[in-house]
């Protein structure tokens, strides 16, 4: 659900740039005053999880010649709290727009709102309304599996609106067509979503942002880092090059659009995921992703240690 640059008007991408920049302030603060020991390292892993399970393009019944991946807004609001979730997302962006100019650098403020601060803001109220009605951890799931779908329904219709503010878009065709490919997208989102959630539910329920005090007691983060780490590298390097080469859901609606590709305004060291000067595909693949899951890690965990210093120095003595 990228959009590239050339998607939007000049005015549609300052709007949404200020929106989405909005948010992320708001967010910075909410997390400053309340980082603890398990969002430092954290934010690292889901942002590195997340950057890697979204290079694994699936591809969609029903719709031929498209393709879907995770968007993870839901899955970080579950793990690390709406705020943080915000703050990884927007991460993962950047680094999927400097490096590999997946997203145009215009439209980042837009691909921001829509999966950054959408996904888990949006998402997480939806989980939390859910998880009622299903009492105990196969709430916690429940309520994970309906918001995933819910969110990449609202941030496709949000992008679906902002073609239609950008030009010559009629509503009546992007905001069906956007809804339709990507009600099916959302059934993958969901079910991965709620694979992952089940899964630390049972294993490492700790892991979930609103676990009871008990339950993650003497954890050893450092080794919950590490596993992370290692499953997003594992991902990146195996998984990336068996991705479905299909256009995703908004390049497949854009293809019946008039849009004008826009020149790259940036150069990125590894366009189209792929590290330049290897021969192979596979591996070029592999390798992009093994370096974008690092640099997305490292970034989110410095972010986060800079809040929680800002947080010790704040801190009356």
């Amino acid at each position: 659900m990228h959009l590239a640059d050339g998607f939007l008007n000049a005015a549609t991408c300052a709007g949404t740039g200020l929106a989405a920049g909005g948010a992320v302030a708001v967010a910075l603060r909410q997390v400053r005053r309340s980082m603890g020991d398990r969002l430092v390292p954290l934010m690292g892993v889901m942002s590195a999880c997340i950057f890697s399970a979204q290079m694994v393009n699936f591809p969609v019944p029903g719709v031929p010649g498209a393709s879907g991946h995770l968007v993870g807004g839901v899955l970080a609001a579950v793990v690390l709290g709406p705020w943080a979730g915000v703050l990884a997302m927007t991460v993962v962006l950047i680094v999927q727009c400097l490096l590999f100019y997946d997203g145009g650098l215009t439209a980042l403020g837009a691909n921001a709102l829509n999966m950054a601060v959408v996904g888990p803001l949006a998402g997480y109220a939806v989980y939390a309304m859910a998880r009622k009605f299903v009492r105990g951890p196969p709430g916690i799931v429940f309520g994970a599996v309906v918001a995933a779908w819910v969110a990449v329904q609202l941030s496709a219709a949000l992008c679906a609106l902002e073609l239609w503010m950008s030009g010559d878009f009629p509503l009546a065709f992007v905001l069906p067509a956007m809804l339709l490919v990507h009600s099916v997208i959302g059934v993958g989102e969901a079910l991965i979503t709620g694979m992952v959630v089940a899964f630390l539910v049972r294993v490492r329920p700790e892991m979930i942002y609103d676990a009871p005090a008990s339950v993650s007691s003497g954890v050893r983060w450092k080794y919950v880092t590490a596993a992370g780490l290692l499953a997003a590298l594992i991902v990146a390097f195996f998984l990336s090059p068996l991705a479905s080469a299909a256009p995703d859901g908004l390049e497949h609606v854009a293809g019946d659009l008039p849009i004008a590709a826009a020149s790259v305004l940036l150069p990125t060291p590894m366009p189209d995921y792929l590290v330049p000067g290897l021969g192979g595909i596979w591996l070029a693949t592999s390798l992009a992703g093994v370096l974008g899951s690092l640099a997305v890690f490292a970034l989110a965990w410095i972010l986060a240690r800079g809040l929680k210093r800002h947080l010790a120095e704040s801190a009356p003595s």
